[in-house]
């Protein structure tokens, strides 16, 4: 008869498999939600690296052009999301180009990478299917960031893109309150026109991002995703780089936020940094 060998472990049970089934579990349920924390802290690093990397190209790019931001003679700012012709094409089109990207204007101060344009949680993102595009996500996926409008023209208490005596553009150092205005941020859309599509609370407006609630007509293409998120992409936070250089987050608030922070005013209350 064979005996078993010295040391051999006696056999396991189906309970003890059971209890040390139950423990993996428990440890992984706790463990899990560690990791995710950790891969988003990460993902919230990267973005703000990309921010900061961001506003050292805009402030080199003001000191080379009589302290302005890049924008088209009048002080639009160019609003589609595209970097080049085409998914296929590696042409890119002109910063002059409404359809090109608006970090276009600042491509030689950041060395044409593009990369520094796409939040790591940049999932949602316009790829302006209302007007029939039907490119694919990674076409969009580098123009995550937006800017408003009124960084470059004007805001006369209406929308100054449409107001032909409003003009720019605007020199820095016009902001009353530089430290408390917004150059880029999370955005959904590349360029904000002001009450309906930021996170701003313009006089005359009820709530923020009208344009993009679920509901309307802009969102309906994209149902049934909430398009909001993507200005409150880090944990319900909207990482923001502002004119001074400093990058933060603005809590998630659907109220909205002093719309002074995109207009340069004095704001009724500053941002914390």
């Amino acid at each position: 008869m064979l005996q078993p060998r010295r040391g051999a472990l006696p056999g396991v049970t189906l309970i003890e498999l059971r209890v040390v089934i139950a423990i993996i579990a428990i440890l992984a349920s706790l463990l899990l939600p560690v990791l995710a924390r950790a891969k988003e802290g990460a993902k919230g690093t990267q973005c703000r690296n990309n921010l900061r990397q961001i506003g050292i190209a805009a402030r080199l790019y003001a000191d080379d052009n009589r302290d302005t931001y890049s924008c088209l003679p009048g002080g639009s700012i160019i609003y589609g999301g595209q970097w080049t012709l085409g998914p296929n094409s590696t042409t890119l089109r002109p910063p002059t180009d409404f359809q090109g990207y608006w970090a276009l204007g600042y491509y030689q101060y950041f060395g044409g990478n593009k990369k520094l344009f796409g939040c790591p949680d940049g999932a949602l993102v316009d790829d302006y299917r209302d007007l029939g595009y039907g490119y694919p996500h990674e076409f969009w996926a580098n123009s995550t960031y937006g800017q408003c409008q009124f960084l470059t023209l004007p805001y006369n208490g209406h929308n100054a893109q449409y107001d032909h005596a409003a003009t720019g553009p605007l020199r820095i150092s016009s902001y009353l309150s530089p430290t408390s205005t917004i150059f880029c941020q999370d955005s959904f859309e590349p360029l904000m026109s002001g009450p309906d599509d930021s996170l701003g609370l313009f006089p005359g407006s009820s709530k923020i991002l009208s344009r993009w609630q679920p509901g309307s007509a802009y969102a309906a293409l994209y149902t049934p995703t909430d398009l909001t998120m993507g200005w409150w992409r880090h944990n319900k936070g909207c990482l923001t780089l502002w004119v001074g250089g400093q990058v933060s987050r603005i809590p998630y608030t659907p109220a909205g936020i002093d719309y002074r922070w995109y207009t340069g005013e004095k704001p009724d209350s500053m941002p914390r940094f």
